[in-house]
């Protein structure tokens, strides 16, 4: 099948550059291990696995789409006889479910050190793929700004900063309307998800996260299939 070639190109790719695989499931465990099975706060260490999680995708994907757009490969693209909303899901989606192999063995290591929490485990997968087909979506649309990967790299954190602040990834939120403001952001979600996955104190039950992650995965699914043309015809 023709949609499955975009599919098979990335997979098999990611399994010839081994030593870029095994540096990729690494940098998370690194990142990992000493927040997971150290005593430090549940506060910390969900920020800082939010981050992480939330950094892989626009920065990974800006990166790879600004190298390809600069060696033809997304023009060839165009070639292909499927839509570019399609095809776009199929190239993101396959991106995203790489970053989820690279973050799976941190998801499994919290699970392992917090078998007690297994109520927000759904919750914790729905909300990191939520946001890692966000962070793919948000580097793609990043690398038509600029053929420069280090300036596309820019453009991601510069609007992922606030926005993590504004989740209350960094301090917990008080007033009503930034309360308000962090439910329709993604990562609320997934750093709720690690706080009850973590053993701390999170502010939402597990269906309502569970829900939040669902909705925003679909919702990530529609808008890449939105901004096909956008990202896939724009030189």
């Amino acid at each position: 099948m023709l949609a499955g070639t975009v599919w098979q190109r990335e997979l098999v790719e990611f399994a010839q550059r081994r030593r870029a695989l095994v540096i990729k499931v690494a940098f998370p465990l690194l990142v990992a291990v000493p927040l997971v099975l150290s005593s430090a706060p549940v506060a910390y260490s969900a920020m800082a696995l939010t981050m992480l999680a939330a950094i892989i995708g626009p920065l990974g994907a800006g990166a790879v789409l600004t190298r390809e757009r600069q060696n033809g490969l997304v023009l060839r693209y165009r070639t292909l006889p499927v839509t570019p909303g399609r095809l776009l899901i199929e190239r993101l989606g396959s991106n995203a479910a790489i970053d989820f192999l690279q973050l799976l063995p941190v998801l499994l290591l919290t699970a392992l050190r917090h078998p007690a929490q297994f109520a927000w485990w759904p919750p914790l997968l729905l909300s990191v793929a939520a946001v890692l087909l966000l962070g793919n979506l948000m580097g793609a649309v990043a690398s038509t700004l600029s053929d420069s990967p280090g300036e596309v790299m820019l453009y991601v954190l510069i609007p992922l900063l606030p926005v993590l602040y504004l989740s209350g990834v960094f301090t917990p939120l008080t007033h009503p309307a930034l309360l308000v403001i962090s439910r329709l952001l993604p990562f609320s979600y997934l750093h709720e998800s690690l706080l009850g996955a973590l053993g701390g104190q999170p502010n939402l039950l597990p269906w309502e996260t569970m829900l939040g992650g669902f909705g925003f995965l679909v919702g990530a699914a529609g808008l890449t299939g939105r901004l096909g043309r956008r990202v896939l015809e724009t030189d």
